[in-house]
């Protein structure tokens, strides 16, 4: 009773701890894929590699950079129209489309670049290429162009310019300024009222529903209404305020419909309602924001030597989990005397893991080195290849998690959208984020493939997608045969050794991400063992003896992990082990000749031990481990009961051996 109502205590402690992060794990969804559609070419309903979207409520819209041309599909992916009809045509004005938006009523608003006469010259012909927007009517007609630079004002300084043959033949020159093909963002309000953020002039320029120019607000810097060159986004919430993906600044700024600034949300970091490089933004009809941001969240285990890739243990397998892997060591040798609990210091235990788990945030800055670096030439790459290959060779399971977060209309946090690729996914692993939509779908692209797959959201569910598992099984068959003779004269066996020995292991491992930062893992490991032994002894038959024993043993470990804080340099976690060895094992030894001799002897041994582990980083530069364990037995492999008959067959003699001990362990490391 004792015992048990310890180990409740401590679990209901570690309970409260973990009741704030528990709440914040599950304000979780994942997604549904509904659909896959598209692909590469260039005919109707496939693009090129360059390509935005836009939404209305019945359709999807699809700016193609490469092939010049906007497609209009359905929202089942099935394809309608495309502006314009003949993309080779001469008439073609789409020069490099890219983001673009759809209105009440149909109309497009695509961002592009063009070249554009100065009306005030004419022999020769100056003109001038900037940026703008186009806009086009639900049926393809061009109704306005909109431009954020000024395009009729003749040069007053002497500039450089190429020389051109203008639309009807005549020599004319063209001018190019710097940034004339910058990339620009659209939005729409409710009243069809444009929005044009330029980021990289530090701008949003604001047109009327007629093509008027409004106002112009906003600047480069990193203060209040201010947003970095790289700002990667704009959207109009359900109160018409304009919100900024500040990029470079890791944060929401947010504008009201005239351009006064109303405040920031978000920082860096990869914390909830942190941001790693903001990307896209999509306000839903409900009033939520969806922030996509750059931020991934590895889960990888492998990396095994090849000489031990196909006989795991629980110890190399559970080499991403710190902690873990102490405790796993632990419970699979605690009723061994040569592997006590006491063997390694804790402290030198603390240490190795929190440098395993700071080097395993350089995984991806190293794989990336390795394979996100474009090859200058046959020779890297056939070695980022080579690389590659040994790696997924090695490795069990490797998934990247991204997530994309949700705001109310006032940029408080309300939770998070997750989702996994499958790095070593011939099919899978080369999907990446393309856009969301007003309704909260989330779309993926193939990136060699281009087709592009939407999902739909949906609730917090276990779901087979984000499970990973692997069993291994081993076998190991043993036999050997000893002649002896001892010393004398003559050349004849005086002892013969006949051992034959059976093992087989089973190993299963069951891996679940209940979110990017809360991660699951089950491992069991199930092992049988059994020997005979033959040892005759030709001289003296009467000692001979057949020695027989089975073993059968299962270690398990269950690790719940919470990294508490992503940071790399501010980086902590918290892990929760439960482990359990059950063994238990029966030896018989029998004389060979029993109408010689009918001594024997009987052995049964039992093993049961539970370890519970607490590791915490407190902060990132002190740790805290907590561990109660109750070791039975404690330093033995079995708590034996063992008889022995004599020559006659009667029980003589009980021997038992049973020892176990109950350890609770506190340690807290602080490095200054």
């Amino acid at each position: 009773m004792k015992k048990s109502a310890l180990i409740l205590r401590l679990l209901l402690s570690i309970l409260c701890l973990l009741h704030i992060g528990l709440y914040s794990a599950f304000s979780v969804d994942f997604i549904q894929l509904e659909r896959e559609f598209a692909g590469k070419g260039t005919t109707e309903g496939r693009f090129g590699k360059d390509i935005h979207l836009a939404f209305d409520n019945q359709n999807i819209y699809v700016s193609d950079t490469e092939n010049r041309l906007i497609q209009k599909l359905s929202t089942t992916g099935e394809f309608l129209f495309q502006i314009p009809e003949a993309p080779e045509s001469s008439d073609n004005i789409l020069r490099k489309p890219g983001h673009l938006a759809v209105d009440s009523v149909g109309n497009i608003y695509v961002a592009d670049v063009t070249v554009h006469h100065i009306a005030e010259t004419a022999d020769p012909k100056v003109y001038i290429f900037v940026p703008c927007v186009y806009k086009f009517s639900a049926t393809g007609e061009l109704l306005n162009t909109y431009f954020v630079d000024p395009v009729e004002v003749y040069p007053k300084v002497v500039l450089p310019a190429s020389l051109i043959i203008d639309e009807n033949g005549k020599t004319a020159f063209a001018i190019q300024p710097k940034g004339y093909d910058r990339a620009l963002r659209v939005a729409l309000n409710a009243h069809n009222e444009l929005y044009v953020l330029d980021a990289e002039r530090g701008h949003i320029h604001k047109f009327g529903a007629d093509g008027e120019k409004l106002s112009a607000f906003g600047r480069y810097g990193a203060g209040d209404g201010e947003f970095d060159m790289d700002a990667a986004d704009i959207a109009i919430d359900a109160r018409g305020n304009v919100l900024i993906a500040d990029t470079g600044n890791h944060r929401i700024v947010r504008f009201d419909s005239e351009g006064k600034f109303l405040g920031n949300f978000g920082r860096k970091g990869r914390g909830d309602s942190e941001f790693t490089k903001p990307m896209a933004i999509a306000t839903l009809p409900t009033g939520e924001i969806l922030v996509k941001d750059a931020s991934r969240f590895r889960r990888k285990i492998g990396g095994l030597p090849e000489i031990i890739a196909l006989s795991p243990t629980l110890t190399q397998l559970t080499e991403i989990t710190p902690g873990q892997a102490e405790l796993a060591d632990t419970i699979a040798n605690a009723t061994r005397s040569e592997y006590g609990p006491f063997v390694q210091s804790p402290a030198a235990a603390a240490n190795t893991a929190a440098l395993n788990r700071r080097v395993r945030l350089l995984e991806e800055a190293e794989y990336n080195r390795y394979y996100a670096d474009e090859a200058d030439d046959e020779g890297k790459a056939e070695l980022a290849e080579e690389l590659k290959r040994t790696d997924i060779r090695l490795t069990l399971f490797h998934n990247i998690i991204s997530r994309i977060q949700k705001f109310d209309s006032n940029g408080r946090y309300v939770g998070r959208i997750i989702y996994e690729t499958d790095q070593l996914s011939e099919e899978k692993h080369d999907q990446t984020f393309l856009d969301l939509d007003n309704s909260g779908h989330l779309y993926l692209r193939d990136a060699s493939d281009f087709t592009i797959a939407q999902y739909s959201v949906t609730g917090f569910t276990v779901k087979p997608s984000h499970m990973n598992g692997f069993y291994t099984t081993r076998a190991a068959i043993l036999d050997n045969n000893y002649l002896e003779d001892y010393e004398d004269i003559d050349f004849s066996t005086d002892v013969q050794d006949e051992l034959s020995q059976l093992e087989l292991k089973n190993m299963f491992g069951w891996t679940y991400s209940l979110s990017e930062r809360w991660h699951l893992t089950f491992l069991d490991e199930l092992t049988y063992g059994e020997q005979d032994e033959r040892y005759v002894t030709p001289a003296k038959v009467e000692d001979s003896y057949d020695f027989e024993t089975q073993a059968l043993e299962n270690a398990f470990a269950a690790n719940l992990k919470f990294i508490t804080n992503p940071n790399p340099y501010r980086y902590k976690e918290l892990n929760l082990s439960i482990g359990r060895v059950d063994g238990t094992s029966d030896l018989t030894q029998d004389a060979l000749f029993p109408d010689l001799n009918k001594q024997h002897r009987v052995d049964t041994g039992d093993a049961s031990s539970t370890v519970v582990e607490l590791n915490w980083d407190i902060w990132s530069r002190a740790n805290l481990w907590l561990r109660y364990a109750d070791l039975n037995p404690a330093e033995t492999s079995r708590n034996f009961v063992r008889r022995f008959y004599d020559v006659s067959g009667d029980l003589y003699e009980v021997f038992g051996s049973r020892n176990e001990a109950r350890q609770f362990i506190g340690e807290l490391t602080i490095k200054f």
